[in-house]
Protein backbone atom coordinates (compact mmCIF):
# COMPACT_ATOMS: atom_id res chain seq x y z
CA UNK A 1 0.00 0.00 0.00
CA UNK A 2 1.18 3.44 -1.08
CA UNK A 3 2.01 6.30 1.89
CA UNK A 4 -0.59 8.35 0.13
CA UNK A 5 -3.75 5.58 0.39
CA UNK A 6 -2.13 5.05 3.95
CA UNK A 7 -2.83 8.16 4.94
CA UNK A 8 -6.08 8.32 3.37
CA UNK A 9 -6.82 4.98 5.37
CA UNK A 10 -6.07 6.64 8.62
CA UNK A 11 -7.73 10.35 7.85
CA UNK A 12 -11.32 8.65 6.89
CA UNK A 13 -10.81 6.34 10.01
CA UNK A 14 -10.08 9.16 12.66
CA UNK A 15 -12.94 11.25 10.83
CA UNK A 16 -15.76 7.95 11.07
CA UNK A 17 -13.96 7.50 14.45
CA UNK A 18 -15.18 10.88 15.23
CA UNK A 19 -18.26 11.52 13.55
CA UNK A 20 -19.32 8.00 15.09
CA UNK A 21 -18.37 8.81 18.96
CA UNK A 22 -20.80 12.10 17.98
CA UNK A 23 -23.63 10.47 16.37
CA UNK A 24 -23.94 7.67 18.76
CA UNK A 25 -26.82 7.22 20.77
CA UNK A 26 -25.72 8.87 24.72
CA UNK A 27 -27.98 7.17 27.17
CA UNK A 28 -30.97 9.72 28.14
CA UNK A 29 -30.15 12.02 30.92
CA UNK A 30 -32.79 12.31 33.56
CA UNK A 31 -33.90 15.57 34.76
CA UNK A 32 -32.28 15.48 37.59
CA UNK A 33 -29.11 14.50 35.47
CA UNK A 34 -29.55 18.22 33.77
CA UNK A 35 -30.38 20.09 36.36
CA UNK A 36 -26.97 18.66 38.57
CA UNK A 37 -24.84 18.95 35.17
CA UNK A 38 -26.04 23.09 34.69
CA UNK A 39 -25.65 23.75 37.80
CA UNK A 40 -22.23 22.67 38.22
CA UNK A 41 -21.52 24.46 34.85
CA UNK A 42 -22.26 28.23 36.66
CA UNK A 43 -20.56 30.33 38.71
CA UNK A 44 -21.86 31.55 41.98
CA UNK A 45 -22.16 35.15 41.54
CA UNK A 46 -21.28 35.59 45.23
CA UNK A 47 -19.21 32.78 45.60
CA UNK A 48 -15.31 31.74 45.63
CA UNK A 49 -14.76 29.23 43.28
CA UNK A 50 -17.73 27.37 44.45
CA UNK A 51 -20.50 26.46 41.49
CA UNK A 52 -24.22 27.00 41.85
CA UNK A 53 -24.36 23.00 42.63
CA UNK A 54 -21.63 23.35 45.40
CA UNK A 55 -22.79 26.40 47.16
CA UNK A 56 -25.34 26.80 49.64
CA UNK A 57 -25.72 30.71 49.32
CA UNK A 58 -29.43 31.72 49.46
CA UNK A 59 -28.59 32.98 45.22
CA UNK A 60 -27.57 29.69 44.71
CA UNK A 61 -30.36 27.80 46.16
CA UNK A 62 -32.33 30.56 44.28
CA UNK A 63 -30.59 29.66 40.75
CA UNK A 64 -30.92 26.15 41.63
CA UNK A 65 -34.58 26.68 42.28
CA UNK A 66 -34.96 28.18 38.68
CA UNK A 67 -32.93 25.51 37.10
CA UNK A 68 -35.18 23.04 38.73
CA UNK A 69 -38.46 24.43 37.19
CA UNK A 70 -37.40 25.42 33.68
CA UNK A 71 -36.11 22.20 33.39
CA UNK A 72 -39.59 20.37 34.86
CA UNK A 73 -41.13 23.09 32.29
CA UNK A 74 -39.30 21.86 28.92
CA UNK A 75 -36.98 24.79 28.96
CA UNK A 76 -33.40 23.61 26.88
CA UNK A 77 -30.05 24.11 28.21
CA UNK A 78 -29.09 26.96 26.07
CA UNK A 79 -32.44 28.43 27.27
CA UNK A 80 -31.30 28.04 30.59
CA UNK A 81 -27.85 29.51 29.87
CA UNK A 82 -29.15 32.46 28.22
CA UNK A 83 -31.48 33.68 30.91
CA UNK A 84 -28.79 32.97 33.81
CA UNK A 85 -26.21 34.75 31.27
CA UNK A 86 -28.41 37.44 30.90
CA UNK A 87 -29.42 38.17 34.45
CA UNK A 88 -25.30 37.80 36.02
CA UNK A 89 -23.31 37.97 33.20
CA UNK A 90 -21.11 35.65 31.05
CA UNK A 91 -18.90 35.78 34.11
CA UNK A 92 -21.32 33.19 35.39
CA UNK A 93 -20.63 30.40 32.63
CA UNK A 94 -17.82 27.85 33.00
CA UNK A 95 -18.75 26.65 29.94
CA UNK A 96 -18.38 29.11 26.10
CA UNK A 97 -21.13 29.13 23.68
CA UNK A 98 -19.24 26.83 21.06
CA UNK A 99 -20.30 30.10 18.89
CA UNK A 100 -18.17 32.68 17.01
CA UNK A 101 -14.45 33.47 18.22
CA UNK A 102 -15.32 31.55 21.40
CA UNK A 103 -15.63 28.30 19.39
CA UNK A 104 -12.94 28.91 18.00
CA UNK A 105 -10.76 29.10 21.44
CA UNK A 106 -11.84 25.73 21.46
CA UNK A 107 -10.75 24.45 17.87
CA UNK A 108 -7.52 25.80 18.02
CA UNK A 109 -5.78 23.88 20.96
CA UNK A 110 -6.99 21.00 19.23
CA UNK A 111 -5.24 22.39 15.79
CA UNK A 112 -2.02 23.38 17.17
CA UNK A 113 -1.85 20.12 19.11
CA UNK A 114 -1.91 18.31 16.05
CA UNK A 115 -0.21 20.45 14.01
CA UNK A 116 2.94 20.07 16.51
CA UNK A 117 2.43 16.56 16.22
CA UNK A 118 2.51 16.55 12.43
CA UNK A 119 6.06 19.02 12.76
CA UNK A 120 7.97 16.46 14.96
CA UNK A 121 6.83 13.09 12.42
CA UNK A 122 7.76 15.34 9.62
CA UNK A 123 11.44 16.01 11.33
CA UNK A 124 12.15 12.25 12.47
CA UNK A 125 11.50 11.35 8.51
CA UNK A 126 13.88 13.90 7.19
CA UNK A 127 16.13 12.97 9.62
CA UNK A 128 16.21 9.74 8.92
CA UNK A 129 16.47 10.09 5.26
CA UNK A 130 15.04 7.69 2.16
CA UNK A 131 13.61 4.72 2.69
CA UNK A 132 15.25 1.68 1.21
CA UNK A 133 12.80 2.12 -1.37
CA UNK A 134 13.98 4.96 -3.14
CA UNK A 135 10.77 6.35 -2.41
CA UNK A 136 10.19 9.88 -0.84
CA UNK A 137 9.11 10.70 2.54
CA UNK A 138 5.68 11.16 3.51
CA UNK A 139 3.82 14.16 1.03
CA UNK A 140 4.15 16.23 3.58
CA UNK A 141 0.88 18.48 2.12
CA UNK A 142 -1.14 15.63 2.41
CA UNK A 143 -0.07 14.86 6.01
CA UNK A 144 -0.81 18.60 6.81
CA UNK A 145 -4.43 18.59 5.53
CA UNK A 146 -5.40 15.73 6.51
CA UNK A 147 -4.28 15.72 10.58
CA UNK A 148 -5.52 19.38 10.22
CA UNK A 149 -9.28 18.64 8.95
CA UNK A 150 -9.01 15.63 11.66
CA UNK A 151 -8.02 18.49 14.28
CA UNK A 152 -10.60 20.59 13.04
CA UNK A 153 -13.23 18.07 13.02
CA UNK A 154 -12.32 16.98 16.31
CA UNK A 155 -12.62 20.80 17.66
CA UNK A 156 -15.80 21.20 16.24
CA UNK A 157 -17.02 18.36 17.82
CA UNK A 158 -15.53 18.93 21.53
CA UNK A 159 -17.36 22.69 21.11
CA UNK A 160 -20.52 20.53 19.83
CA UNK A 161 -20.22 18.45 22.96
CA UNK A 162 -19.87 21.44 25.61
CA UNK A 163 -22.15 23.93 24.26
CA UNK A 164 -25.20 22.03 25.44
CA UNK A 165 -27.52 19.56 25.66
CA UNK A 166 -30.83 18.92 24.44
CA UNK A 167 -33.58 18.87 26.71
CA UNK A 168 -35.37 15.73 28.25
CA UNK A 169 -37.85 13.95 25.35
CA UNK A 170 -40.03 12.39 27.84
CA UNK A 171 -43.89 14.66 27.44
CA UNK A 172 -45.15 16.09 30.43
CA UNK A 173 -47.97 14.18 30.39
CA UNK A 174 -45.50 10.92 30.70
CA UNK A 175 -43.97 12.22 33.65
CA UNK A 176 -47.01 13.64 35.61
CA UNK A 177 -48.47 9.76 35.16
CA UNK A 178 -45.17 8.25 36.38
CA UNK A 179 -44.49 10.12 39.02
CA UNK A 180 -47.93 10.17 40.46
CA UNK A 181 -47.78 6.74 39.94
CA UNK A 182 -44.87 6.58 42.55
CA UNK A 183 -45.71 9.07 44.97
CA UNK A 184 -48.75 6.75 45.31
CA UNK A 185 -46.52 4.00 45.70
CA UNK A 186 -44.14 5.84 48.34
CA UNK A 187 -47.29 6.59 50.64
CA UNK A 188 -47.76 3.30 51.62
CA UNK A 189 -44.27 1.88 51.49
CA UNK A 190 -41.94 1.27 54.24
CA UNK A 191 -40.19 4.45 55.17
CA UNK A 192 -36.72 2.79 53.09
CA UNK A 193 -38.50 1.88 50.85
CA UNK A 194 -40.53 5.40 50.66
CA UNK A 195 -37.09 7.38 50.54
CA UNK A 196 -36.34 5.48 47.46
CA UNK A 197 -39.54 6.40 45.81
CA UNK A 198 -39.39 9.73 46.28
CA UNK A 199 -35.86 9.39 44.80
CA UNK A 200 -36.97 7.96 41.69
CA UNK A 201 -39.54 10.93 41.61
CA UNK A 202 -36.77 13.50 41.72
CA UNK A 203 -35.06 11.88 39.44
CA UNK A 204 -37.71 11.88 36.87
CA UNK A 205 -39.11 15.50 37.94
CA UNK A 206 -36.68 17.82 40.30
CA UNK A 207 -38.97 20.49 40.67
CA UNK A 208 -41.79 17.73 42.47
CA UNK A 209 -42.08 19.56 46.21
CA UNK A 210 -44.48 16.61 47.08
CA UNK A 211 -41.38 14.27 46.64
CA UNK A 212 -38.94 16.59 48.30
CA UNK A 213 -40.59 17.22 51.05
CA UNK A 214 -42.20 13.93 52.05
CA UNK A 215 -38.26 12.69 51.36
CA UNK A 216 -36.99 14.55 53.66
CA UNK A 217 -39.52 14.30 56.36
CA UNK A 218 -38.98 10.40 55.75
CA UNK A 219 -34.92 10.87 56.12
CA UNK A 220 -35.15 13.14 58.81
CA UNK A 221 -37.92 10.68 61.14
CA UNK A 222 -35.93 7.58 60.23
CA UNK A 223 -32.74 9.23 62.03
CA UNK A 224 -30.85 10.87 59.08
CA UNK A 225 -31.42 14.43 60.19
CA UNK A 226 -29.07 16.50 58.53
CA UNK A 227 -30.46 15.00 55.10
CA UNK A 228 -33.86 15.64 56.36
CA UNK A 229 -33.37 18.92 56.89
CA UNK A 230 -31.63 20.00 53.37
CA UNK A 231 -34.71 18.11 51.46
CA UNK A 232 -37.11 20.22 54.04
CA UNK A 233 -35.18 23.45 53.49
CA UNK A 234 -34.90 23.16 49.52
CA UNK A 235 -38.70 22.02 49.43
CA UNK A 236 -39.48 25.48 50.92
CA UNK A 237 -37.16 27.17 48.94
CA UNK A 238 -38.58 25.69 45.88
CA UNK A 239 -42.38 25.97 46.72
CA UNK A 240 -42.80 28.23 50.00
CA UNK A 241 -46.57 27.90 49.13
CA UNK A 242 -46.77 24.32 49.90
CA UNK A 243 -48.55 23.42 53.30
CA UNK A 244 -47.03 20.23 54.03
CA UNK A 245 -43.45 21.03 54.19
CA UNK A 246 -44.33 23.68 56.47
CA UNK A 247 -45.90 21.13 59.14
CA UNK A 248 -42.97 19.00 58.25
CA UNK A 249 -40.10 21.37 58.82
CA UNK A 250 -42.13 23.01 61.84
CA UNK A 251 -42.39 19.70 63.80
CA UNK A 252 -38.12 19.46 62.83
CA UNK A 253 -37.81 22.86 63.98
CA UNK A 254 -39.53 22.25 67.66
CA UNK A 255 -37.16 19.13 67.59
CA UNK A 256 -34.32 21.02 67.51
CA UNK A 257 -35.80 23.77 69.88
CA UNK A 258 -36.25 26.59 66.89
CA UNK A 259 -39.16 27.52 68.51
CA UNK A 260 -39.11 31.05 66.34
CA UNK A 261 -38.35 29.05 63.35
CA UNK A 262 -41.33 26.73 64.31
CA UNK A 263 -43.25 29.58 64.49
CA UNK A 264 -42.26 31.37 61.47
CA UNK A 265 -43.27 28.35 59.37
CA UNK A 266 -46.93 27.84 61.21
CA UNK A 267 -47.45 31.59 60.55
CA UNK A 268 -46.94 30.66 57.07
CA UNK A 269 -49.13 27.70 57.32
CA UNK A 270 -51.77 30.26 58.10
CA UNK A 271 -51.79 32.03 55.42
CA UNK A 272 -52.12 29.01 53.04
CA UNK A 273 -55.01 27.29 51.63
CA UNK A 274 -54.32 24.12 53.64
CA UNK A 275 -56.16 20.92 52.93
CA UNK A 276 -58.19 20.06 55.85
CA UNK A 277 -56.14 16.70 56.60
CA UNK A 278 -52.86 19.44 56.75
CA UNK A 279 -55.13 21.33 59.71
CA UNK A 280 -56.28 17.80 61.24
CA UNK A 281 -52.29 16.83 61.44
CA UNK A 282 -51.44 19.93 63.34
CA UNK A 283 -54.30 19.86 65.66
CA UNK A 284 -53.96 16.07 66.52
CA UNK A 285 -50.51 16.74 67.25
CA UNK A 286 -50.78 19.88 69.18
CA UNK A 287 -48.11 21.06 67.56
CA UNK A 288 -48.88 24.83 67.71
CA UNK A 289 -49.36 23.91 71.13
CA UNK A 290 -46.03 23.04 72.03
CA UNK A 291 -44.26 25.63 69.59
CA UNK A 292 -46.27 28.23 72.03
CA UNK A 293 -44.79 26.61 75.11
CA UNK A 294 -41.75 26.47 74.23
CA UNK A 295 -41.45 30.36 73.23
CA UNK A 296 -43.19 31.04 76.55
CA UNK A 297 -40.35 29.26 78.31
CA UNK A 298 -37.71 30.57 76.63
CA UNK A 299 -39.43 34.56 77.72
CA UNK A 300 -40.95 35.32 74.46
CA UNK A 301 -44.88 35.46 76.29
CA UNK A 302 -46.59 37.71 73.44
CA UNK A 303 -45.00 35.61 70.86
CA UNK A 304 -46.23 32.63 72.29
CA UNK A 305 -49.67 34.08 72.36
CA UNK A 306 -49.32 35.70 68.98
CA UNK A 307 -48.87 32.66 67.78
CA UNK A 308 -51.86 31.03 69.54
CA UNK A 309 -54.15 33.46 68.45
CA UNK A 310 -53.50 33.74 64.94
CA UNK A 311 -54.33 30.07 65.33
CA UNK A 312 -57.72 30.82 66.99
CA UNK A 313 -58.08 33.51 64.17
CA UNK A 314 -57.93 30.58 61.61
CA UNK A 315 -60.37 28.23 64.24
CA UNK A 316 -62.15 29.88 66.97
CA UNK A 317 -63.61 26.49 67.76
CA UNK A 318 -59.93 25.42 68.67
CA UNK A 319 -60.23 24.06 72.60
CA UNK A 320 -57.24 23.19 72.38
CA UNK A 321 -55.71 26.49 71.22
CA UNK A 322 -58.12 28.34 74.00
CA UNK A 323 -56.78 26.31 76.73
CA UNK A 324 -53.02 27.01 75.92
CA UNK A 325 -53.88 30.65 75.45
CA UNK A 326 -55.07 30.27 79.28
CA UNK A 327 -52.57 28.79 80.82
CA UNK A 328 -49.75 31.05 79.20
CA UNK A 329 -51.79 33.85 80.66
CA UNK A 330 -52.13 31.75 84.43
CA UNK A 331 -48.56 31.71 83.82
CA UNK A 332 -48.04 35.31 83.88
CA UNK A 333 -48.38 35.51 87.67
CA UNK A 334 -50.42 38.97 87.32
CA UNK A 335 -53.71 38.80 88.66
CA UNK A 336 -55.79 40.54 85.97
CA UNK A 337 -54.14 38.26 83.19
CA UNK A 338 -54.67 35.27 85.84
CA UNK A 339 -58.50 36.28 85.75
CA UNK A 340 -58.15 36.71 82.18
CA UNK A 341 -57.09 33.35 81.40
CA UNK A 342 -60.03 31.70 83.07
CA UNK A 343 -62.44 33.36 80.11
CA UNK A 344 -60.07 31.37 77.42
CA UNK A 345 -60.27 28.48 79.81
CA UNK A 346 -64.29 28.83 80.52
CA UNK A 347 -64.47 29.29 76.45
CA UNK A 348 -62.73 25.94 75.34
CA UNK A 349 -64.74 23.74 78.05
CA UNK A 350 -67.89 25.31 76.75
CA UNK A 351 -66.70 24.36 72.97
CA UNK A 352 -65.04 20.88 74.62
CA UNK A 353 -66.73 20.08 77.52
CA UNK A 354 -64.61 17.00 78.14
CA UNK A 355 -61.30 18.49 77.01
CA UNK A 356 -58.66 17.43 79.40
CA UNK A 357 -56.17 20.38 79.02
CA UNK A 358 -58.93 22.91 79.78
CA UNK A 359 -60.29 20.95 82.19
CA UNK A 360 -57.07 20.07 83.90
CA UNK A 361 -55.83 23.48 83.76
CA UNK A 362 -58.50 24.70 85.18
CA UNK A 363 -58.29 23.36 87.60
CA UNK A 364 -54.86 24.27 88.25
CA UNK A 365 -56.14 28.05 88.17
CA UNK A 366 -58.20 27.62 90.44
CA UNK A 367 -56.48 25.83 93.19
CA UNK A 368 -53.24 26.53 92.88
CA UNK A 369 -53.33 30.71 91.76
CA UNK A 370 -56.89 31.46 92.84
CA UNK A 371 -57.62 29.09 96.04
CA UNK A 372 -61.06 28.17 94.67
CA UNK A 373 -60.82 24.55 95.89
CA UNK A 374 -64.44 23.81 95.08
CA UNK A 375 -64.53 24.17 91.40
CA UNK A 376 -60.73 22.88 91.38
CA UNK A 377 -61.63 19.55 92.75
CA UNK A 378 -64.93 19.60 90.41
CA UNK A 379 -62.54 20.39 87.48
CA UNK A 380 -60.27 17.51 88.52
CA UNK A 381 -62.95 15.23 89.17
CA UNK A 382 -64.28 15.64 85.30
CA UNK A 383 -60.39 15.51 84.32
CA UNK A 384 -60.22 11.75 86.25
CA UNK A 385 -62.57 10.91 84.63
CA UNK A 386 -61.38 11.22 80.97
CA UNK A 387 -60.63 7.46 79.74
CA UNK A 388 -57.78 9.59 77.90
CA UNK A 389 -55.37 11.93 79.88
CA UNK A 390 -52.12 13.62 79.34
CA UNK A 391 -49.34 12.16 81.33
CA UNK A 392 -47.39 15.36 82.35
CA UNK A 393 -50.83 17.05 83.41
CA UNK A 394 -51.69 13.97 85.67
CA UNK A 395 -48.74 14.36 87.38
CA UNK A 396 -49.13 17.69 88.03
CA UNK A 397 -52.46 17.79 89.13
CA UNK A 398 -51.49 14.66 91.47
CA UNK A 399 -48.75 16.51 92.91
CA UNK A 400 -50.88 19.42 93.53
CA UNK A 401 -53.23 17.12 95.78
CA UNK A 402 -56.15 17.17 92.86
CA UNK A 403 -55.94 13.64 91.95
CA UNK A 404 -58.33 11.34 92.91
CA UNK A 405 -59.15 10.42 96.37
CA UNK A 406 -57.55 6.90 97.94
Amino acid sequence: MSRRAAWLVVLLVSTGALVAAETAERPALTNADRVHDLAEDFACPVCQGQSIAESDAPVARTIRATIVRMVDEGATDAEVRDLLVTSFGEDIDYSPSGGGLTGLVWVLPVMVAAATAVGLVLAVRRWQGPTGDGLQPARQPLVLVGVVVVAVLAGVLVTRSTAGRGSSGSTSGDIRLSTRTLLIEAGVAPPAEAVDLYSEVLDIQPSNVEALAYRGWALWRGGDADAGRSDLEAAVELDPTYPDVRVFRASQRLSDDDFAGAAADLVALDSLEAAPIVADLVAQSHLRERVAGGLALNGEILAALELLDAGIEKDPEAASLLAERGWLLAGTGEFQLVELSLVSLDEAIRIEPDNPWALGYRALVNSVLLDRQEPALADAELFFSLPQRPTGLTDLLVAEGLGPAG
